[in-house]
């Protein structure tokens, strides 16, 4: 039988440098039928035309503005469900992937018809882990005591410890094939998160409908993604992933998993806050806040994102 076409999406916003790396990473895998979709999200530094014109195999398409990571990967999703893709894999423009790295992936989504999507184990490139090759990214996800998620292996060193595929509660974005036939069924990525939870909610709907997700270890690449200490992370990092985090909560936690939360999350919260401002990163912690008090203003998507200076224009 041949072998199912893969749409592979990526999101360049204004990342030449690391946007070419990965193309030219994917330019010696091994697979057989696929098409590379770059959906340049509305850059302004000549990115997107600089890849169009030194990738011209690739197909290109243009958003005029920054629709996130959820409304870039979603056009890079239409394209590929509309023309014929069997399956679409995510993959963040800032990864490195091995040359066998898909054949796993798909072997593992065609191996039963109940799986939506599937994850690999991903490492810390090694430049951004001081040239170590061995460092864990992710090895799959767990929902932790506060009902928020957290990696297996995160800067771990691999010692063997994940080489055993699992069912997870969510494939992560940063390298994750979803099955075509669930993206008609349930439709693409949320619009109401933009980024960080995204994914979440997607394998969340998908095991609503009776599906599953997975984790095969079989498939590897790397990530050039350099982790902020506690108390370190941005202020768009921490107004988006706490202001979704509850937005996640209210569409899927019900009864004992909603009093969990609620009763657990805002404990989680405060404590990082608490290391925002031990840290006097007195921006992030403004920024957490603003995400709480913005979830219950209502604001989802874009919205609060130009108000709070997330956003130009």
């Amino acid at each position: 039988m041949d072998a199912p076409r893969i749409g592979i999406v990526l999101v360049n916003l204004n990342s030449y440098e690391d946007t070419a790396v990965c193309l030219r990473s994917l330019a010696t895998i091994s697979y057989s039928n696929f098409e590379v979709i770059v959906v340049d999200n509305g850059s302004r530094d000549n990115s997107g035309a600089r890849l169009r014109e030194e990738f011209p195999a690739v197909t290109h398409i243009r958003a005029e503005e920054n629709l996130g990571f959820t409304g870039g990967n979603n056009i890079g999703v239409t394209h590929a469900v509309e023309n014929k893709c069997d399956h679409v894999l995510l993959l963040n423009n800032d990864t490195i992937v091995t040359p066998g790295f898909l054949e796993p992936l798909v072997a593992r989504l065609e191996s039963d018809k109940k799986i939506a999507a599937v994850s690999g184990k991903i490492y810390y490139a090694p430049q951004a882990r001081g040239g170590q090759s061995d460092v864990l990214w992710y090895a799959g996800c767990f929902r932790k005591w506060h009902m928020g998620y957290h990696h297996y292996g995160v800067e771990e060193k691999d010692a063997g410890k994940y080489e055993t595929p699992r069912e997870i509660p969510y494939a992560s974005g940063c390298l994750m094939l979803m099955r075509g036939d669930v993206i008609r069924q349930i439709g693409a990525l949320s619009s109401e998160f933009f980024i960080y939870w995204e994914e979440a909610d997607w394998c969340h709907r998908a095991r609503d409908a009776g599906y599953i997700c997975m984790y095969e270890p079989k498939s590897i690449i790397y990530h050039n993604f350099k982790s902020a200490a506690l108390g370190h992370e941005t202020p768009f990092h921490m107004y988006m992933q706490y202001r979704n985090a509850f937005i996640y909560a209210k569409k899927h936690y019900h009864g004992l998993e909603a009093l969990q939360y609620w009763l657990f999350y805002p404990i989680y919260i405060a404590n990082r806050i608490y290391l925002d401002l031990r840290a006097r990163n007195f921006r992030a912690a403004r920024a957490t806040l603003w995400g709480v008090i913005d979830y219950f203003k209502g604001y989802r998507g874009m919205q609060g994102l130009k108000e709070r200076g997330f956003l130009k224009g």
